[in-house]
């Protein structure tokens, strides 16, 4: 297999969720010569392993100083993350100044895996309209495209997020990372398109021997919006039998145990364990949110006792 073939798969792997394979294939090929394909393979390795939550193996391994711009966005983001995870927020604000500057240097501002990495770490800080920024030139670049997609619906601008997409269209023909936008669009759409994001999330499935969490995470949803609540939860069981502390996976187990009258005691398991897994997770800071507002809203309307 040619060294384009090999990137080929190691990019659609990556976007499917299927790190491991990532892994395994950059670690194994020899077929990989130019330094180019070399830094972009090695780039989607320790993204990768990111994705997995080997922060100190990604820290230890790229050097502080010294590294390629790419990789050292990558090890930026590794350290963002452990901080994120240690509440050390000194160190997170460090990260992303590091990364801004990074960003400043020679072509860095146009190098597709530097401006998806440094994006990343804002908008897991919640900088949104600043990541945007950081992917200002995204034409003819999948990953920032579909990057820019995904903050779009955060930030309930579909009509945005719609735009993107018929762009890329032009150029990407039938690119899967392209079908994966299409399908996040669907879900948010609704009506028939949850049936099309359905389909789209099943194929990727059966072209795998074994489907991601993060394919399976996009069936469960798209069962979720259909109605089909069993299939949803048969197809979270999968995904939690491969990673039981997936926050994704929890967040849609929990969804899906609301919809279908579960107890509260298996409810409130799985969001217990959610907050052992990802205590930072966006849902847990709204379900926080809304219990405070009600608790004290509640206040206001307490019973008094006059007797």
């Amino acid at each position: 297999m040619d060294e384009d073939s090999i990137l080929f798969g190691i990019r659609n792997a990556f976007a499917l969720g299927n790190y491991q394979i990532v892994i395994n294939e950059v670690s194994s090929s020899r077929a990989i010569h130019s330094p180019a394909a070399k830094l972009e393979s090695q780039a989607f390795l320790y993204r990768s392993y990111v994705a997995q939550g080997k922060y100190n193996l990604v820290i230890n391994d790229i050097a502080e100083t010294g590294a390629e711009g790419p990789l050292a966005a990558v090890r930026l983001l590794a350290t963002y993350l452990r901080a994120k995870q240690k509440n050390e927020a000194e160190v997170g604000q460090k990260a992303i100044e590091q990364g801004l500057a990074l960003l400043e240097e020679g072509a860095n501002r146009v190098d597709q895996t530097i401006q998806v990495v440094i994006a990343t770490i804002l908008v897991n800080d919640g900088k949104l309209e600043d990541a945007l920024k950081v992917l200002h030139t995204r034409s003819k670049k999948l990953e920032c495209v579909a990057l820019a997609v995904q903050i779009y619906l955060q930030m309930d601008r579909l009509d945005l997020a719609r735009k993107e997409v018929a762009q890329a269209k032009s150029w990407a023909e039938d690119a899967l990372l392209l079908q994966m936008m299409e399908a996040w669009v669907d879900l948010r759409v609704g009506g028939e398109k949850y049936q099309e994001a359905f389909y789209i999330f099943e194929e990727f499935g059966q072209t795998n021997s074994e489907p991601s969490i993060k394919v399976l995470n996009g069936q469960a949803a798209a069962n979720i919006a259909l109605g089909r609540y069993p299939e949803a939860e048969s197809i979270l069981m999968e995904a939690l039998n491969k990673n039981n502390d997936d926050p994704e996976t929890l967040v849609n187990m929990i969804v899906c145990a609301n919809l279908t009258g579960k107890p509260a005691d298996v409810v409130n398991r799985y969001v217990s364990q959610l907050r052992e897994a990802a205590p930072q997770h966006p849902y847990l800071q709204e379900l926080d949110l809304k219990s405070s507002l009600f608790d004290r809203a509640a206040t206001r309307f307490a019973l008094v006792d006059s007797s």
